[in-house]
């Protein structure tokens, strides 16, 4: 069928052939729908997550429902995630000395490091604050003759009050050279490095969505010399993750934080990092645990630097998928919108994680709608008191008359006594 193996073949028809439990969909309890065009059986469809899906579902996306002829088709939901390989190990120092006009040197052997074959990270131990160095690494076979590793690395630390912000590692290419050599420069005693790590590291990078590109409405702090820089999402319940910014070309190596709130009164800070921008390189993002806050609010630490030039700010989330195999060709319907509905369980998952690659297509998906079928839950039950406050007030207006006659009758008799 279609080229289609004998086996996939088998446990598509096994999906197909496997209803879930219950009647028909009802559809009833589902606010929002959108049409997806299903041109192909046997491949698995994808559909990737916009921000009108997210502005109408469940935080935890457990509302969503793929129908298709009235029947409920198992998804799965993939996040683009990235990954991140780490090895460390804490080598021999072998030398540490100030050279004249230049900096702190230190020298690593990596001999001992039995499980850093490869490595691409360097770290620095040290008491110093409030600084911004650059840093030169090199790498070597015999400590002998040197490579430059890298020129143009930098270490930095902010400290004000409470607040300490500092990078103290340096990445470069990966190297399988015994011997790493590490040059600070501007610094002039060996005591400013109390000790130094290697890593192997290696980022997959996460695929990312943009759920809105801001510009922040802008003022200046003169008493913390600080730029804050506010964000408005326009509604809560949109995830994000991630804030980004976009600058002019100007050179700046800057502490920042991120704050949130959900009535732009009351700010929590979920973040806290640095920002830069230099020849060649650049980090210009916070990142933190996915919140659904409708309102930022990104803090830059000046000094007595001139305030960075943001032109626009990136608020962005983890990108998603919504996969599933649907039995036939046609129309199928997202459904979402349903406050009380319980996350669905399939096995989909499993089963495609056991195959070959299913072979993929992005359906056409119509704009979100009301569901035509849509009955909004019934309001619960008011208590009596509440649906009739007049007739109560009437009562207890009519018991503390009574209890006032009764007190007045045992008040006479007591002084007739």
């Amino acid at each position: 069928m279609n080229g289609i193996p004998a086996h996939r073949l088998a446990c598509l028809c096994l999906l197909w052939a496997s209803p879930l439990p219950g009647a028909e969909f009802e559809s009833s309890q589902w606010k929002f729908r959108a049409a997806v065009r299903v041109h192909e059986r046997g491949r698995l469809c994808v559909i990737p997550f916009e921000r009108a899906l997210y502005a109408r579902m469940r935080q935890d996306l457990g509302d969503l429902r793929v129908i298709k002829d009235g029947e409920e088709i198992p998804y799965v939901i993939e996040t683009i995630a990235g990954s991140v390989e780490q090895r460390e190990c804490r080598p021999a120092i072998l030398n540490k000395s100030a050279v004249r006009d230049t900096g702190v040197q230190v020298t690593l052997d990596l001999g001992k490091c039995d499980d850093l074959s490869r490595h691409s990270r360097v770290s620095f131990m040290t008491p110093e604050t409030n600084f911004r160095q650059k840093v030169r690494i090199e790498t070597s076979d015999d400590n002998r003759f040197w490579m430059v590793a890298r020129e143009d690395g930098y270490i930095f630390d902010f400290t004000q009050g409470d607040k300490k912000l500092s990078v103290l590692t340096v990445d470069y290419p990966v190297s399988t050279r015994r011997y790493v050599r590490a040059t600070i420069f501007g610094w002039t005693s060996p005591d400013a490095v109390t000790g130094a790590g290697s890593a192997y590291r290696v980022e997959r990078l996460a695929e990312r969505y943009i759920i809105d590109a801001i510009t922040p409405e802008r003022s200046e702090d003169a008493a913390t010399r600080t730029s804050i820089l506010a964000l408005d999402l326009a509604q809560s319940g949109l995830p994000h993750d991630r804030v980004r910014l976009e600058v002019d070309r100007s050179d700046f190596h800057r502490a920042a934080e991120l704050e949130v709130s959900e009535d732009a009164k009351t700010w929590r800070i979920i973040s806290r990092g640095t920002i830069f921008q230099v020849p060649g390189e650049q980090s210009l993002a916070l990142s933190y645990s996915e919140r659904h806050d409708r309102y930022l609010r990104v803090r830059i630490f000046n000094g007595d630097n001139r305030p960075v030039p943001v032109l626009r700010v990136y608020v962005e989330t983890l990108k998603r998928l919504i996969k599933f195999l649907p039995a036939s060709d046609g129309d199928a319907w997202l459904y979402y919108g349903n406050p009380a509905a319980a996350p669905p369980v399939y096995d989909l998952a499993a089963i495609l994680s056991r195959q070959a690659p299913f072979p993929e297509t992005t359906p056409m998906v119509g704009q979100w709608q009301i569901n035509p079928n849509y009955r909004a839950p019934a309001e619960p039950a008011k208590p009596w008191s509440e649906r009739y406050p007049a007739l109560l007030y009437v009562v207890l207006g009519v018991a503390v008359v009574g209890m006032g006659l009764v007190t007045i009758r045992f008040l006479l008799k007591v002084r007739d006594a």
